[in-house]
């Protein structure tokens, strides 16, 4: 869904290095050293096989960041996976990067639907996505996920071509309070939760944590059993 919100994002992009649509390239317009797969290689997770009583906390957007949600999750150390915007990780970068136990992923450049646009957009909207996450933190995104879960073998090779191995999808979400499971009641060692990052985030967390404790479960990170 697009939010109004990110036209302020898309704004800020403007201020960024500018890369070619073709490829990934640094600020210079050289192109970056980065491994490349086979589109056979990118593989798509929906869960991770595992038997280590974990679930994976992952949060999307990156629209809305509180004070109130920072303390939150530090209180609670808790280990999560972002995918924010471009345009929302470069402006709230300072909130993001005081997290000491979270990692950046890519989620496009303008939350487009991937499905919708040609390969030169394709990869367009990844890189760019991949260079401002290495702007702000250092660091190479390790996971990709298409907006709305949007994807195909040709979204998937260029994935791969940007340098990415995971699509990282979900089969569990958590919105509005509300744990959606297909039709299970309980969590599993290994599931993916998707959720957002909106104004009930606190809320759908505190929820989530709960009833991981009920099924014996922690939150752990995505890099430390998928790189």
């Amino acid at each position: 869904m697009f939010i109004p919100n990110l036209l302020l994002s898309l704004t800020l992009l403007n201020f960024l290095p500018n890369i070619d649509q073709s490829h990934c390239n640094d600020s210079r317009g050289r192109r970056l050293e980065q491994p490349s797969y086979l589109t056979k290689d990118v593989k798509v997770i929906y869960n991770v096989r595992t038997r280590d009583k974990v679930a994976f906390i992952t949060i999307d957007d990156g629209v809305y960041v509180s004070d109130s949600l920072a303390k939150f999750i530090d209180d609670n150390q808790l280990p999560i996976t972002t995918f924010a915007l471009a345009g929302e990780l470069w402006r709230n970068r300072d909130w993001f990067t005081q997290r000491t136990n979270m990692t950046f992923e890519n989620h496009t450049n303008t939350h487009a639907h991937m499905t919708l646009v040609k390969p030169k957009q394709q990869g367009y909207e990844i890189c760019r996505a991949s260079q401002v996450i290495r702007n702000v933190t250092g660091e190479r995104p390790v996971f990709f996920r298409p907006p709305g879960g949007s994807w195909n073998e040709e979204v998937r090779a260029s994935v791969g071509q940007a340098g990415i191995k995971y699509i990282a999808m979900w089969n569990v979400q958590v919105d509005k309070g509300k744990i959606l499971n297909r039709g299970r009641n309980s969590l599993s060692p290994g599931d993916i939760v998707l959720l957002h990052y909106t104004h009930g985030l606190e809320r759908d967390l505190k929820v989530l944590l709960t009833k991981m404790k009920q099924d014996g479960l922690e939150p752990a990170l995505l890099r430390d059993y998928l790189k």
